[in-house]
C-alpha cells in the first residue's frame, strides 16, 4: 500500500461519507475506489451478457474456456 498526500474537497467528502456511511477519510477514499472498480466489473459482466455470454455457458463443451 502506497502513502499518498492528495488535496480532497471537504464537502465532496462528506457527501461521501454520508453516502457510503464511512467515517474516516481513509475509509471513505478506500471504499469509494473499491466501489468504482466493483461497478467496472459488473459494466464487464453485463456486457459479456448482452453480447451471449450465457450461451457460452450453455454449451458444455465451451463451458470450461469461459472460466478462464
Amino acid at each position: 500500500m502506497t502513502k499518498r498526500l492528495i488535496d480532497l474537497d471537504d464537502d465532496l467528502l462528506a457527501a461521501a461519507q454520508a453516502e457510503l456511511k464511512t467515517s474516516g477519510v481513509s475509509d471513505t477514499v478506500r471504499c469509494a475506489l473499491q466501489q468504482a472498480a466493483a461497478r467496472s466489473a459488473r459494466a464487464r459482466q453485463i456486457q459479456w451478457l448482452c453480447e451471449g455470454g450465457l450461451e457460452e455457458l450453455a454449451d458444455a463443451d465451451r463451458r470450461g474456456e469461459v472460466w478462464r
